[in-house]
């Protein structure tokens, strides 16, 4: 069980389909309970909804989306979500399959088939927390001093002189450590090499084409590393 040291979390589940709705609701109050998690659970019956709440100034740390909706879809939602700088950790909750292939589009932390698995949501739930969540930072030397930093807030490194050059999303800052040191202190899930000397964080990825991916700006990826980045982009979405 995890131990309860952040304030509650804020979860949202949007799905028009109210039998789903209450379902995952449940769901989700059952295992945040038995992790020992308090969770604050809010329903709502469309993306319409759910995104007037935000800018109205709601704030969640996990989404559950259902991507078929009527009017705005899960995937519109999220994408707008994104627009406007919103991070927040997104699961989507679909009967159709084949959207889970878009979900990197607009860095989904998980997609559930309907009807889904307990164990399936539990997984992606505790994943979420854990990612995004849960506060869990490396220490680095910079021109600061030893800096806290939060891998979530990693969109890619690279090397960098004598060491490396970290792009945050709060701007870009160089330290000492050598990326292959960096690379064994960061989560092995979330981040990969597209290329012998840059190191990516998955969940900031939107486009990966035949030489290059694109995140805030566009990165390029080595030819004999294209098949294994998109296996390691399908299972970071795919849980």
């Amino acid at each position: 069980m995890l131990e309860h040291l952040n304030p509650q979390l804020q979860i949202a589940v949007c799905d028009d389909e109210t039998m789903d709705r209450q379902q995952a609701e449940t769901l989700t109050t059952d295992i945040m309970t038995a992790e020992g998690l308090s969770c604050a659970l809010s329903g709502f019956d469309s993306a319409t909804a759910l995104l007037s709440a935000i800018q109205g100034g709601a704030q969640f740390h996990i989404l559950l989306l259902d991507v078929m909706m009527e009017g705005p879809d899960g995937m519109e939602l999220a994408a707008a979500l994104r627009k406007l700088g919103d991070g927040t950790a997104i699961i989507f909750i679909s009967s159709n399959r084949e959207m889970a292939l878009r979900d990197y589009e607009v860095s989904a932390a998980r997609y559930l088939a309907k009807p889904f698995r307990t164990e399936r949501l539990r997984e992606a739930l505790l994943y979420c927390y854990k990612t995004f969540c849960e506060k869990k930072e490396i220490l680095l030397p910079t021109e600061k001093g030893q800096s806290k930093l939060a891998p979530s807030g990693i969109i890619y490194v690279e090397s960098w002189e004598r060491g490396s050059r970290l792009q945050l999303t709060s701007g870009p800052i160089e330290t000492s450590v050598k990326i292959s040191e960096l690379a064994a202190m960061l989560p092995e899930r979330s981040f990969t090499f597209c290329h012998r000397t840059i190191l990516v964080n998955l969940a900031f990825i939107k486009h990966l084409r035949s030489c290059e991916i694109e995140l805030a700006g566009i990165l390029p990826v080595s030819k004999h590393r294209v098949s294994d980045l998109k296996k390691r982009l399908l299972e970071y979405m795919q849980g």
